[in-house]
């Protein structure tokens, strides 16, 4: 059976880019994992619970077919420039990330001549950084390329969740 893997950040996730996708893939039938910075409790910005984590230390990537980043302002805090996070999208067989995630993991290496898309701050500044790392910005809600897939946003949360599905089944 085919295992993914939910990293959000313990304080500050969003909620509905978590809700939308790991429901898709519960529904599909996956065997799901949820790991975080300091593993256990996780609360998203609007107050979704999450009882249980593991600590992402502990977590070997290659036990996993997909490793999905939550966005949300808590990721920018644990996620940005954390190498234990990066190396965990860097060992990933997959990765699918969204909002400020693809541009939280772009030092990870993984972007080189990949076509990705993300959540910026309406100045470039999260683009540039994309760009900076190899990747080429499409203005578009979700990008798939290869194994990589990448969403703008928690409007954008259904389409994403469509598409690791689509991705989950051909791989």
């Amino acid at each position: 059976m085919k295992k993914v893997l939910f990293i959000v950040a313990n304080v500050g996730f969003q909620d509905y880019e978590f809700s939308v996708p790991y429901e898709a893939v519960k529904n599909a039938g996956y065997e799901i994992e949820i790991a975080s910075g300091w593993g256990g409790k996780c609360r998203g910005v609007f107050m979704k619970s999450i009882e249980d984590s593991k600590k992402i230390i502990e977590v070997d990537p290659s036990r996993y077919d997909l490793l999905v980043f939550v966005g949300g302002g808590g990721a920018y805090d644990q996620y940005y420039l954390d190498s234990d996070y990066l190396n965990l999208a860097k060992l990933a067989k997959a990765v699918a990330a969204i909002c400020i995630a693809p541009s939280l993991l772009s030092d990870a290496g993984i972007y080189q001549k990949k076509q990705v898309t993300g959540r910026d701050d309406g100045f470039g500044t999260q683009i540039v950084y994309l760009q900076k790392n190899g990747a080429t910005f499409v203005d578009q809600p979700v990008v798939r390329d290869g194994n990589l897939i990448t969403a703008n946003g928690p409007e954008a949360a259904e389409e994403f969740a469509q598409e690791i599905l689509k991705f989950l089944a051909e791989n």
